[in-house]
């Protein structure tokens, strides 16, 4: 059935239903009622100012033979409003205006579903709910040379589907921090993908955590989320996305590295940025260790330096089957936005000399480490006595001994008992004291 140029009301306390193959209206009106069912098996084309108010429900599903069915199409300055609800089976294709008030679109298809515009035209959501049963690329909804966001009262529900934003912006307008939810059973969960250049954002104004589930089913299934922990009630926006492959493949090279990284992931990384000018803020990057090894901290790509450097994160975390890596009140630098998992090496610098003289050159022993869990140093004399001890890395010799007297020039020896992960280490040698 091709309706044109019609007025289609729909009222009622109870449900009234109407169902049809195909509606296509040219500068129609159409008011679906509260209570109203329009259903469609075919599709909705609304063209030339046709004008829409949809406070009941709307269905389109693909049970036609039609060329493309399921579509539900805006365009010719059509104006679609209302708080009811759409049902969509196939592409929601928006080349006019949809003004989303208090309404739920939910994209229920088993194939992929395409959220596009053919002028560009970017939609607006309240409450969006992705469903279906479809597997691989159809448990996709794609937005395709358009953006989208949910409005400041709206919600996103991804269930176990995967939004899929390309290139493009998904923007999460509403600060709540449960604005955004998701099916989280472990290897089914609900995310949102991004190739290069693509985000998903969050607005953000609570003291709390705000999730990006984040993923990607491009080759390798993978869920690794992130969270920014607010540190308070400021206005703030962060920007993320994983990226499923090798940093290598975009001009991060794992090979250029400080020395303190010993290895770094190449399945995956993620990129987060901060859009909001001096905000700092909790980073936690999740990680699978059945699937992805285990990690020690995460590493930061400078641009100024070409490489990646460890930003020394304050340990690993268990959640579920995942865990995370914590990085405290992190400052996002805006040279780059990549962070990769990465485990460190131990460093242990002993200098072999004192001269505490004054001239700010050896005039304190002390020891440069990284990744120690546990460290010792035990100074002695010529004859084997203790002159020094700390379990403080930090704390430096002074050329003093236990009671403070000022030691003789000549030769000390050193003991370093510490540890590195599993694996124990000792040092051993001596240090030349000179005074003047």
């Amino acid at each position: 059935m091709k309706l044109q140029l019609f007025v289609l009301c729909l009222f009622g306390m109870s449900s009234y239903f109407v169902s049809s193959q195909i509606i296509t209206s040219d500068g129609g009106t159409i008011n679906v009622n509260n209570g109203g069912v329009l259903h469609l098996n075919g599709g909705m084309l609304l063209s030339n100012s046709s004008v829409l108010t949809n406070n009941g429900n709307i269905s389109v599903t693909k049970n036609s033979a039609l060329v493309e069915s399921g579509n539900f199409i805006l365009n010719s300055n059509t104006t679609v409003s209302g708080s009811g609800v759409y049902n969509i089976e196939q592409d929601w294709i928006n080349d006019a205006t949809f003004n989303a008030d208090n309404s739920e679109v939910e994209l229920f298809g088993n194939t992929e579903q395409l959220i596009t515009s053919n002028n560009g035209t970017n939609t607006t959501f309240n409450r969006l709910t992705l469903s279906g049963n479809g597997t691989g690329v159809n448990r996709r909804k794609t937005l395709v040379n358009v953006d989208a966001a949910i409005a400041v009262s709206g919600e996103l529900n991804l269930n176990n589907r995967e939004f899929n934003t390309n290139t493009r912006i998904l923007h999460i307008q509403n600060p709540s921090v449960s604005s955004v939810s998701f099916d989280n059973t472990y290897n089914n969960e609900g995310f949102v993908s991004s190739l290069p250049n693509g985000f998903m954002i969050r607005e953000m104004n609570l003291s709390g955590s705000y999730l990006f589930p984040v993923g990607s089913s491009d080759g390798t299934r993978r869920f690794r989320p992130i969270i920014v922990e607010s540190g308070g009630n400021q206005h703030q926006t962060y920007a993320a996305r994983m990226n499923n492959f090798s940093p290598d493949s975009q001009g991060f090279p794992l090979t250029q590295k400080e020395e303190s990284i010993s290895e770094a992931n190449s399945k995956f990384y993620h990129s987060v940025r901060s859009l909001t000018a001096n905000s700092n803020a909790n980073l936690l990057l999740f990680f699978d260790p059945n699937k992805d090894s285990e990690w020690e901290s995460i590493a930061h790509w400078s641009t100024s330096e070409i490489e990646w450097k460890d930003i020394e994160s304050d340990g690993i975390n268990s959640f579920s089957n995942y865990k995370y890596s914590l990085k405290s009140n992190w400052s996002f630098p805006i040279d780059n936005d990549e962070y990769v998992l990465i485990n460190s090496s131990y460093r242990l610098d002993i200098p072999n000399v004192l001269t505490p003289n004054g001239d700010n050159v050896n005039d304190e022993f002390y020891v440069v480490s990284n990744g120690l869990t546990e460290y010792h140093i035990q100074i002695l004399n010529r004859w084997g006595n203790p002159i020094f001890e700390s379990d403080d890395v930090n704390e430096p010799w002074t050329g003093h001994d236990l009671n403070q007297n000022e030691c003789t020039d000549g030769v000390y020896f050193y003991i370093i008992k510490a540890k590195y992960k599993d694996k124990e280490i000792q040092e051993h040698g001596h240090i030349t004291l000179i005074k003047k």
